[in-house]
C-alpha cells in the first residue's frame, strides 16, 4: 500500500497521539470523501457509503468497521463484530470489558452458531439505539448495541447473552462509559482554564449551592 506523508502542527500532533486517534484510517476515509464530494469514483475496496442515511454521524472508528463487514462476500452481523474486534481500540471493547465479557470469545461463539443476519438491519438498529440515549453521534459502543438488539435466533445476540452481556446490561454500560468519558473531557478541559475564570466558575458553583439550600429549606 503506497505511504502519504500527513505534516501536523506540534500541538494537534500531541493530541490526536493522546487521544489515540487512528491516524491512518481517519485519513483514509477524509481522502476517500474527498475523491467522491470532487466527482470522482468512489476508491476500490470500500463501499461507497456516503449516500447512507446518518452516515455523517458515525466516527472514524465505527465508519472503519462498517467498511471492513462491508467487505464480506455475504455481510452479516457477524462480520460487524469481528470488524468491531479488529479495529481494536473502540469504546465498545471497553465495553465488554467491564462486563467481564472477552470479545474474541464472543466473536468465537457466535462464528460457532452460525450465519448472522442482516448487516443493514443492524446499522438502522445501532442508530436507533444512539438516539435512544441521545447521543449526537454513532460509535462502535452503538454498533454493539445494534447488534445485541437483533433478532432472538441472531448468532451475535445469542452470544452476547450467553456471555453475560444481554441488551439491557450493554445499554446500562454504555451509557456510563459514555457519560465517564464525558466528565474526564470536562475536567481535562476546566483543568487548561485560566486560574481567574476557574475562580469564578467555582463562585457560580458556590451561588448555585446555597441558592439550592436556601430553596430547599
Amino acid at each position: 500500500m503506497p505511504k502519504i506523508n500527513v505534516y501536523l502542527p506540534d500541538d494537534l500532533a500531541a493530541a490526536v497521539k493522546e487521544a489515540g486517534i487512528p491516524v491512518s484510517s481517519v485519513c483514509q476515509q477524509a481522502l476517500a470523501e474527498a475523491v467522491t464530494a470532487a466527482g470522482g469514483a468512489p476508491p476500490a475496496g470500500g463501499a461507497d457509503m456516503s449516500g447512507t442515511p446518518g452516515w455523517n454521524r458515525f466516527t472514524a472508528r465505527a465508519r472503519t468497521a462498517v467498511r471492513t463487514a462491508l467487505e464480506a462476500d455475504r455481510p452479516s452481523t457477524v462480520d460487524l463484530l469481528a470488524a468491531v474486534v479488529e479495529e481494536g481500540g473502540n469504546l465498545a471493547l471497553t465495553v465488554l470489558a467491564t462486563l467481564d465479557v472477552e470479545p474474541p470469545d464472543v466473536l468465537a461463539e457466535s462464528r460457532g452458531l452460525g450465519e448472522g443476519t442482516d448487516l443493514a438491519a443492524a446499522l438502522e438498529r445501532a442508530t436507533t439505539e444512539a438516539l435512544r440515549l441521545e447521543h449526537n453521534y454513532i460509535g462502535c459502543e452503538h454498533l454493539l448495541l445494534g447488534l445485541a438488539a437483533g433478532p432472538e435466533d441472531d448468532a451475535v445476540r445469542r452470544a452476547l447473552v450467553s456471555t453475560g452481556a444481554d441488551p439491557d446490561k450493554l445499554r446500562l454500560a454504555v451509557s456510563s462509559a459514555v457519560a465517564g468519558v464525558a466528565f474526564t473531557r470536562s475536567q481535562q478541559a476546566a483543568s487548561g482554564l485560566s486560574a481567574p475564570v476557574r475562580t469564578i466558575l467555582e463562585d457560580i458553583r458556590s451561588r448555585l449551592t446555597r441558592l439550592e439550600r436556601g430553596t430547599a429549606s
